[in-house]
C-alpha cells in the first residue's frame, strides 16, 4: 500500500469541496496550508505532542450563515490586532493560548497565497464537549473547514458537524467505521440492547407508551452513545487501555473484583423519565390546543419532576462513564457484561494459544475478499492477549485503546481474528445518521430494533 502524504490530505480535502458544491482554494494551497500544520505536529511541548484545532475562515465574511436568533453560546471570532504569519513557531507559541478543546485558530490566506493568523474563535468547548457525546447539540467551528490534530503526524479534517478525512502519519483515512449500527460487533452488542430496550418497556407495566415505536431508535443510540463516551473516556487518558464485553469470565484473571450495576441502572431510569416528560409534556400541548385556561396542577407537575429527573439520571450516567474509563488507568483490561454492567478490572488474560494472523476489515460488514491480513506481532501485548481471548471465546466483543488513542475493536468470525480500526466514536454527522432514526434495510442493529417491540409485545 502507498505512504500518503499531505499531498493526498489536500486532494481529499478538494474533491469534498467540490463534490458539496463549494469553491475549493485549489490543491497547492490546500497542500500549503497542511504541511504547515503537519510540522507543528511533529512537535512537542513539555515531551508531549501539540494540539491544535486550525479553521480556514474568510476574515471578509467570517459568518455567512449566520442564524436569525443565535444561542448565546454559539461562537465569535476575537480578531487579533494584526496579522500573524502562519508558520510553525508562531504555532508552537500560539497553542499555549489556544486549547483546541475550547478555542480555535482562525487562518486564511492572501491574494498571493500567502497564510495568515488572524483570530480566534471561542465557545469551542460546547463542540467538544457534542463530539464526546456529553451534550446533545454545539455550534461547529466556523469556517470552509477545520483541522484538529491529536497527535504526531495526526491531522483531522472536519466540515461543520462531519468528518472529511484523516491523515494518520502514512494512512489517509477518508471513512470512519461505524460498527456499532451494522456488521459482527453489532451482532455483538445487540444482547445488550435488546436487554436495555426490555427493560425499559417491562417499567410501564400494562401503560406502555402507544408510540413506542418511534422511541426505539432514539433509546438504540443512547446507548451505543454510552459505550463510546467509555470509549472516548479511556481514550484521553493516553495511558492506552482495554474493554472486553463477555458473558463468561473463562479465561480472565480478575485482579479487582466489583459488581458495578448503576450505568445500566441509570441508563434505564434516563429513559423512562425521557419517555415520562415528553408523555406529560404532548397531554399539556392537548390542553393548550383546545384552549383551556387551566392545565391540571398534577399534570405540570408530573412534566415538572419527570424533566428534573432526566437531568440528574444524565449527570448521573457521566459520572459513572468516567469512572469506568477511570478503571482502564491500571495494568489489564476492563471487563463488562453485554449490559454495561461492570465486573472487575486490572483484569489479565490467561490464554496462551497465540493468534497466527489477524484480519483488517475496512468496513463494519466486512466481506472475505475485503478483508487484510496482518502479522498480529506488529501490534502490542495488549492487543495480542486480546485477540488470543477473542479467538478462544467466539462470543467475546473486545475493544483495545492504543496509547497513541486509536480504538480498535476485535472478534472471532468464521474461525478468525477480525479487527476494525477508525472507529466512529465520535458524535458526527454521516450517511447513515437519518437511516438510523427509520427502519431501513441493510443494517443488523437496526433489523433487530425493527421487530423487537413485536417480539417483547408477543
Amino acid at each position: 500500500m502507498r505512504t500518503k502524504s499531505v499531498t493526498d490530505l489536500a486532494r481529499a480535502i478538494d474533491s469534498h469541496l467540490k463534490r458539496a458544491g463549494v469553491s475549493p482554494p485549489g490543491v497547492r494551497t490546500l497542500i500549503q496550508f497542511f504541511e504547515v500544520i503537519y510540522f507543528a505536529s511533529l512537535k512537542t511541548e513539555e515531551g508531549k505532542p501539540l494540539q491544535l484545532r486550525i479553521a480556514l475562515v474568510d476574515p471578509s465574511n467570517p459568518d455567512p450563515m449566520r442564524p436569525p436568533r443565535p444561542r448565546p453560546y454559539r461562537w465569535q471570532i476575537i480578531r487579533i490586532n494584526q496579522h500573524l504569519p502562519f508558520t510553525v513557531p508562531n504555532l508552537v507559541k500560539l497553542s499555549k493560548a489556544a486549547d483546541p478543546w475550547s478555542s480555535c485558530l482562525a487562518v486564511y490566506f492572501d491574494k498571493d497565497g500567502t497564510f495568515f493568523i488572524w483570530g480566534l474563535v471561542d465557545q469551542t468547548v460546547h463542540f467538544s464537549t457534542m463530539l464526546v457525546r456529553e451534550t446533545e447539540s454545539g455550534y461547529a467551528p466556523p469556517g470552509l473547514f477545520h483541522v484538529l490534530t491529536t497527535g504526531t503526524a495526526d491531522l483531522t479534517v472536519y466540515r461543520e458537524h462531519g468528518f472529511v478525512a484523516r491523515l494518520a502519519q502514512d494512512s489517509l483515512l477518508t471513512r470512519q467505521s461505524n460498527v456499532f449500527w451494522s456488521g459482527p460487533v453489532s451482532d455483538r452488542l445487540c444482547p445488550g440492547v435488546e436487554e436495555y430496550l426490555a427493560a425499559v418497556l417491562a417499567r410501564f407495566g400494562t401503560g406502555r407508551p402507544e408510540d413506542w415505536d418511534s422511541w426505539v431508535p432514539s433509546l438504540a443510540e443512547s446507548w451505543i452513545s454510552t459505550l463510546c463516551r467509555i470509549l472516548i473516556g479511556i481514550q484521553r487518558y493516553r495511558h492506552g487501555g482495554a474493554l472486553l464485553i463477555a458473558q463468561s469470565n473463562s479465561g480472565l484473571n480478575i485482579k479487582y473484583r466489583i459488581n458495578y450495576t448503576r450505568l445500566p441502572k441509570a441508563l434505564i431510569n434516563q429513559a423512562v423519565a425521557n419517555i415520562n416528560s415528553r408523555r406529560w409534556r404532548a397531554e399539556i400541548g392537548e390542553y393548550l390546543d383546545k384552549s383551556r385556561k387551566n392545565v391540571p396542577a398534577s399534570l405540570y407537575l408530573d412534566e415538572v419532576i419527570s424533566e428534573s429527573e432526566e437531568e440528574d439520571y444524565q449527570d448521573e450516567i457521566t459520572g459513572s462513564v468516567r469512572f469506568i474509563a477511570s478503571l482502564s488507568c491500571i495494568d489489564g483490561l476492563i471487563l463488562a457484561r453485554p449490559d454495561l454492567s461492570v465486573r472487575g478490572f486490572g483484569v489479565e488474560i490467561r490464554t496462551k494459544n497465540d493468534v497466527a494472523d489477524v484480519y483488517l476489515a475496512p468496513r463494519p460488514k466486512p466481506t472475505t475478499t475485503a478483508l487484510r491480513k496482518l502479522d498480529p506481532n506488529h501490534f502490542g501485548t495488549r492487543h495480542r492477549s486480546m485477540m488470543r481471548h477473542c479467538m478462544a471465546h467466539k462470543n467475546a466483543l473486545g475493544f483495545v485503546v492504543s496509547q497513541d488513542g486509536e480504538i480498535r475493536a476485535m472478534t472471532r468470525i468464521e474461525g478468525r481474528i477480525v479487527m476494525w480500526e477508525n472507529l466512529q466514536v465520535l458524535s458526527l454527522w454521516d450517511d447513515d445518521f437519518e437511516t438510523r432514526y427509520r427502519f431501513g434495510p441493510g443494517g443488523d442493529l437496526r433489523d433487530l430494533l425493527k421487530s423487537l417491540h413485536a417480539k417483547i409485545l408477543g
